[in-house]
Parts: C-alpha cells; structure tokens; sequence
C-alpha cells in the first residue's frame, strides 16, 4: 500500500521524492505510537481472557434466569465483556458458544437459541467501538490526530443511545415475544426521536442557533 501510495504522488506530481519519503517517515513514527498502544491493549485484554469471567458471569446467570429477560442480559454481558476486553471477535468467540447451548436448555427452541448469536454480536460491537483498549478507536484516534481518551469521550455517548435503544427492544421481545420486524421499525423510530431532541438539547446547551448548523 506504501508502495502504491508513493507511486501515485509521483505520477499525479501531488508530491516530489523527498516529499513522499518524509511523509512515510512521518507514518512510520505515527505507527510506532499505534503499535505500542495496541500491544498494551492486547496484553490487557488477553489477561482479562485468562480471567475466564465472562464465562462465571453467564454460569451464574443461566441458573437463575428465564427467558424473559435472557437476551437483555446476554446483550449487557456483551457489552461489558467486549468494553473490558477491547475486541468485538474475541467476545463473540467467548460468549456464542455459551449462550446458544443456554437459550436452548431454557427454551428447547433451536431457532430461537441460534437467534442469541446476533444478541451477543450485538453487545460485542458496542466495546469494539468506545472501548478505550479496542484497536479500532486506538487507530481512529491515533491516524485522526485526536487525544485518544477525548476520542473515547465522545465514541460512549453515541453508543450508549444506540445500546440503549437495543437493550429496550429485546427486552420487549423477551416480555412479549413480538415480531423481530416490528422492534426493528420501533428502535429505529425511537433513534429518530432520540436523535432529534438530544440534538434540540445541544444546541440549546451550547448556544447552538440555526445559522450555525447551517455553518457548519
């Protein structure tokens, strides 16, 4: 990619030869910081891993709960499981093969069991996006020249909606059972109106006026 990077600023004359090499120098010491950043990020959460407590969170949880509030509980497993971890695959890989066996013990229903997949990929993309150890917001941050914890800052807000909103919905699949396509017509309707008065509520907290979001 370096490579095909520099080959296209010399053709296109958008930089000479010494302004290529210094740029690629600059991305190599911009890297350097990344790299450290997720080499500490991934000794985190591989010891969080070799705590094994997701997998005691969710032993305890499936002895003592119904299906009523299962897939609520293993979306804010997720969630917290893929915030503490950094990585979005390695809760999908730690939660799936729990929470299907577990759905389908509760419920005997194998459709209904194998439906909890999307449950857990759900809460696990929540931590691979704010996660402050999630290599997805190291590198956002980093190759955006933002503070990588002000990133973070305002990456949580955002999501927390967003989870929110989805926590409701399979609370309310969980409660009475409704069809998938009405919840999804419903969280997104809600975001809307979430949308739209969290934004009426800046603006005035901000002494934000219409000319300016015109602005901007």
């Amino acid at each position: 990619m370096s490579i095909v990077g520099i080959a296209m600023a010399l053709i296109s004359k958008t930089m000479d030869l010494k302004e290529t090499m210094d740029t690629f120098l600059d991305g190599l010491k911009l890297m350097l910081l990344a790299c450290v950043i997720l080499v500490l990020a991934w000794s985190l959460g591989g010891i969080t891993g070799e705590m094994h407590l997701a997998d005691y969170i969710v032993s305890v949880v499936g002895d003592s709960v119904s299906f009523t509030f299962l897939p609520v509980i293993i979306f804010i497993i997720g969630m917290l499981v893929s915030f503490a971890t950094g990585t979005s695959w390695g809760t999908m890989t730690i939660l799936t093969p729990i929470a299907i066996p577990l759905t389908y013990n509760i419920t005997g229903d194998p459709l209904l069991s194998v439906a909890m997949a999307g449950v857990v990929f759900s809460g696990a993309i929540f931590g691979d996006h704010c996660s402050p150890i999630s290599d997805t917001t190291v590198l956002a941050s980093i190759f955006a020249g933002a503070d990588h914890m002000d990133h973070v800052a305002t990456q949580i807000p955002y999501a927390l909606t967003v989870a929110s909103v989805a926590a409701l919905m399979f609370l309310l699949y969980g409660l009475f059972n409704l069809n998938p396509i009405i919840l999804i017509v419903l969280g997104l309707a809600l975001l809307a109106v979430l949308m739209y008065a969290l934004s009426s509520y800046s603006s005035k907290k901000y002494g934000i006026d219409a000319e300016t979001k015109k602005a901007l």
